[in-house]
C-alpha cells in the first residue's frame, strides 16, 4: 500500500511539473517569436532608412555633404550590426518557402521520379 502512495505522489508532482514547464515553454516561446518579429522589422527600417539617406546623399545639391555622408556611414554600420546580432533570430520569423513542383504535361512520362514513401501505385482488381 505505500508504494502506491509513494508512486501517486510521485505521478502528481510528474504531471504538475510538466504543465509548468509546457506554460513556460509556451510563453517563452510566443516572446521569441514577437522579438523574432520585431527584430526583422527593425533591421527592414534601417535598412530602409539607409537608402533614403543615400537617395539623398546622391542629388547634386547634397552630393558631397559631409553631414549626410557620416549619416550614411552610421546607417550602413547599424545595419551591418543588427545583421550581425540579430539576424538568425529575425530570420526565425520568416516563413519557409517551398519549391512547387512541376505537373508534367499530358501524354509527358516522368523518367527516374522518387516515388513518395506511402505510394502504392496504381490499383488493378484482377477479379
Amino acid at each position: 500500500m505505500e508504494i502506491s502512495v509513494w508512486l501517486t505522489i510521485a505521478l502528481l508532482a510528474s504531471a504538475s511539473l510538466n504543465v509548468v514547464f509546457y506554460w513556460l515553454i509556451r510563453e517563452q516561446s510566443s516572446k521569441l517569436s514577437n522579438i523574432a518579429d520585431n527584430s526583422s522589422d527593425l533591421i527592414e527600417l534601417i535598412s530602409s532608412f539607409r537608402n533614403h539617406v543615400k537617395a539623398v546623399y546622391s542629388l547634386d545639391s547634397f552630393y558631397g555633404d559631409e553631414t549626410l555622408g557620416g549619416l550614411l556611414e552610421h546607417a550602413r554600420a547599424l545595419n551591418v550590426i543588427l545583421e550581425e546580432q540579430y539576424g538568425e533570430i529575425a530570420d526565425l520569423s520568416e516563413q519557409i518557402e517551398y519549391e512547387e513542383e512541376e505537373i508534367p504535361q499530358d501524354g509527358e512520362e516522368e523518367i527516374n521520379k522518387e516515388k513518395h514513401v506511402f505510394y502504392a501505385g496504381t490499383r488493378t482488381s484482377n477479379s
